[in-house]
């Protein structure tokens, strides 16, 4: 992936990495029985693995997390290389499909996810979630993270893994064929990451019988989580407005107020050179999602599709599943776009954001869309309109 840059780019891109690496590994947890007590290194207990997608959530796969006992599992985190590691019970909050049925271990339904949710707050790193669906990934690796059992102990590995294509289309992207590396037992659950853009496009769902290599799951299909029957009342009455919220929030706050040393994701995005959506920089897109997510979710996922109708020059058909929260209209818009004119939509998009019918208010939501529209008007300036 470095061909074609100068030497002293190359290492700078080596560098990016490896702090990407670490950021990777750093969200990446196990998932264990519950009442693990002070074992934490105990393989007879460990299911498999897991990452923080937001503040207290863990996402994994359903087959993992529905190891555990009446939903309950142990959740074995630490923050970083050098750090300590404890345990925290969680709950099983939401798994997809809702009702798998008789479903076997090695064989649950696709998309195979689950949300567990901590019983109590921690301090922990997550990971940055692609806005854009898998299907729209075309490179050819990717890279992914996890736990194993090797010689009686729990040991975290990860490294490089080909795309050999998808199981279902790239229309619906809902398993990725990857190989040409091992995936011993345990790594199920962990995130698959786009290497080149910096950020978490799967999650890792089984192994191959034969050979190596194995498949994931394209974090997407998150969409698929039921909406309340009874509409959207509050962002805590959707569970996925709630969880993709508090994941924007938390990198948007993370990199006003970094708490360490430590580089952010959007730092490292940048380090790599991402452009996401050849409009925006790394950091202009954490800001831009903080400022989405402070605003209430749209009514519906009609009325997200009737603000992306009514942008000017948007030319791809809209992704499957469709587009649910404000942050995936975004994602919409990335291949669409004209090269000229790709902050151009990104603005029109957001004021069609603040137009747009609100399924409930808080006190906090006037105040949102004011930071929303300095951003528009900053960046409108910027492009002289």
């Amino acid at each position: 992936m470095t061909d074609g840059h100068a030497p002293g780019a190359s290492s700078g891109l080596d560098a990016a990495r490896r702090a990407l690496r670490e950021l990777v590994m750093a969200a990446t947890v196990r998932i264990h029985r519950p009442g693990v007590g002070y074992a934490l290194d105990e393989p007879g207990t460990f299911l498999g693995s897991g990452f923080f997608i937001a503040p207290n959530w863990v996402l994994t796969c359903a087959h993992v997390a529905l190891g555990g006992e009446g939903g309950e599992v142990t959740v074995v985190h630490g923050t970083g290389p050098g750090h300590d590691w404890s345990a925290v019970p969680g709950s099983v909050a939401v798994t997809l499909p809702e009702h798998p049925g008789a479903a076997g271990h090695g064989n649950w339904p696709t998309p195979d996810l689950a949300l567990v949710q901590l019983r109590e707050p921690v301090d922990h790193d997550c990971v940055y979630v692609s806005e854009r669906p898998a299907a729209y990934y075309g490179e050819g690796r990717v890279y992914y993270a996890g736990w194993t059992a090797m010689g009686g102990r729990l040991q975290a590995l990860d490294g490089p893994l080909s795309v050999q294509g998808t199981l279902g289309g790239w229309s619906s992207g809902v398993q990725m064929r990857l190989g040409h590396n091992d995936l011993p037992p345990g790594v199920s659950g962990g995130p698959v990451i786009d290497p080149l853009r910096g950020e978490v496009i799967g999650v890792l769902k089984s192994r191959s019988d034969r050979g190596d290599g194995g498949t994931s799951t394209g974090i997407e299909q998150l969409r698929a989580l039921s909406v309340p029957r009874d509409g959207i009342r509050s962002e805590h009455g959707d569970l996925y407005q709630a969880v993709f919220h508090a994941h924007d929030r938390y990198h948007r706050d993370r990199q006003r107020h970094p708490d360490s040393d430590r580089p952010t994701w959007a730092d490292v995005q940048g380090r790599l050179g991402a452009r996401p959506g050849r409009a925006l920089s790394p950091d202009e897109r954490i800001q831009l999602l903080g400022r989405l997510a402070d605003l209430p979710p749209p009514v519906s996922t009609r009325g997200l599709l009737d603000v992306l109708d009514t942008l000017p020059d948007l030319r791809d058909a809209i992704p499957q599943p469709a587009p649910r929260g404000w942050r995936d209209g975004l994602g919409a818009l990335y291949e669409g776009a004209r090269q000229d004119g790709a902050l151009e939509l990104v603005l029109h998009y957001a004021m069609g954001v603040m137009a747009a019918e609100r399924p409930f208010e808080t006190p906090g939501t006037g105040d949102a869309e004011q930071a929303l529209w300095e951003w528009v008007r900053q960046h409108a300036e910027g492009l002289g309109l």
